[in-house]
């Protein structure tokens, strides 16, 4: 029966993030996988639209719309690697720095509102706990 407790909480909680994500990715004409990968190379330096792929645990094909994309809003760039010219580097411009961090300042009321009334101990634990629930995926 607590499995579809369970099931309700994380349904309510992921339509509340998308719901206040939304407000503003799309004032920078963004989506939420969008901003996901930019926060991946902001993360991850050197790293390429494989390796994207891999830590979102999506499609490459997926990724690549949305790095072409983010390249077309002058976000994001490829760089050609210097060891070897067949590959590139993924990295974020001046201007999409500027948005991670605007759209991560927004994220962190969100997630503040929904962790008021826990201490460190306590969100520590939920993130360990949530953690444990994805890697049984």
């Amino acid at each position: 029966m607590s499995y579809k407790v369970l099931g309700k909480y994380l349904s309510d909680l992921n339509r509340s993030f998308i719901k206040h994500s939304e407000v503003k990715l799309s004032k920078y004409n963004i989506t939420l996988n969008m901003w996901r990968c930019m926060m991946l190379i902001d993360n991850n330096k050197n790293c390429n639209l494989k390796d994207i792929a891999k830590l979102l645990n999506v499609d490459s094909a997926i990724v690549t719309r949305n790095i072409k994309k983010l390249e077309l809003l002058n976000y994001v760039t490829k760089v050609k690697r210097d060891d070897d010219n067949r590959f590139f580097s993924l990295c974020l411009t001046d201007s999409g720095l500027d948005i991670l961090k605007s759209i991560n300042d927004y994220q962190d009321s969100w997630y503040d509102k929904i962790l008021e009334g826990f201490n460190k101990k306590e969100s520590d634990e939920l993130i360990s706990l949530m953690k444990k629930l994805c890697d049984n995926i």
